[in-house]
């Protein structure tokens, strides 16, 4: 991946700058998606990132970028700008409230080789204490050189390391058990290339699957979570939605995604999806929601354009 060069762990204004590991939160340097970053202002700033052609878990579809692509930058963008220029300091624990995007599914096509695109970040809703972001939304508008690729926002909440051992302090403790992965539905069905990356289990009730996450997947699993992470969880709620459709013809332009609470790994999470009307015309829209001990975890709501349109 190339980067531009720099010559300190923070940006200046209108320079740019390499992208650590941690800064993104990602375990292995290529599912870095952020390549430099330079602030405008108090409040907006300017990202470069790079989508690979051939990623090994993010698989292109009908010769179009994986759809988690742009809710993974949007995250990584919002986690780089809260470390360098919002003085969260790293090991601080970041709680995802919402995510949302639309994407431009002609700016989508994969090429020969990676697709370079630029990122316009603008913060709102800033809660600060001591010169350190503690929650805050972030706004996006990805961009490559013949269009907008996508819009979409993130809200996230920021805990300390002794805020989150107050509410996560059970699960930090616990020793966790994987028990047997139940066997995926055919990969085929989810849009998904293989069976190793299909994350849905099949159950005895139509639009109904549970969770399946197969320990140390080097591109869903990170071991320092202590809860199925929040990608993981948008990516299920795709495969859901295509399961319940057709991967075929099912290619979600817009994603929106609630998150109620923590997704514990060693509680079983009951995946439904169902059809809904859509709010735009030649449009077919799925609501997925994962249940944990009968509580929501998260509501995704996936829209995508109808075969004949």
């Amino acid at each position: 991946m190339v980067r531009n060069r720099a010559t300190g762990p923070r940006s200046r204004r209108g320079a740019a700058a390499t992208v650590p590991r941690e800064l993104v939160h990602r375990p292995t340097a290529e599912d870095i998606l952020i390549t430099s970053w330079r602030r405008l202002d108090e409040t907006h700033f300017s990202l470069t990132a790079q989508w690979p052609h051939d990623h090994g878990y993010f698989t292109p579809s009908h010769g179009r970028h994986h759809l988690i692509l742009t809710g993974e930058t949007i995250r990584q963008a919002g986690l780089l700008i809260s470390h360098t220029e919002l003085g969260v300091p790293v090991g601080h624990h970041f709680v995802l409230g919402d995510l949302a995007y639309t994407t431009h599914p002609e700016h989508l096509a994969v090429g020969n080789g990676p697709t370079e695109l630029t990122i316009e970040v603008t913060c709102s809703k800033l809660r600060m204490r001591a010169g350190a972001m503690t929650g805050g939304h972030f706004g996006m508008t990805i961009r490559k050189a013949n269009g907008i690729v996508a819009t979409g926002h993130s809200g996230v909440t920021v805990a300390s390391p002794a805020v989150y051992r107050r509410i996560r302090g059970a699960q930090l403790s616990a020793r966790h058990v994987q028990g047997p992965l139940p066997e995926p539905v055919p990969h085929g069905l989810t849009g998904s290339t293989k069976n190793e990356d299909v994350l849905i289990a099949p159950t005895d009730r139509p639009g109904r699957w549970l969770l399946r996450v197969a320990p140390g997947h080097a591109a869903v699993v990170n071991p320092a979570n202590d809860h199925v992470p929040g990608m993981v969880l948008l990516d299920a709620a795709q495969q859901a939605a295509r399961a319940l459709t057709s991967p075929a013809t099912f290619v979600p332009y817009a994603f929106g995604t609630e998150f109620r609470r923590y997704a514990e790994r060693d509680v079983p999470c009951v995946i439904e999806a169902h059809l809904v009307p859509s709010a735009m015309p030649s449009t077919t829209t799925v609501r997925v929601t994962g249940f944990q001990e009968g509580a929501p975890v998260f509501v995704s709501t996936l829209t995508a354009l109808d075969e004949r349109s």
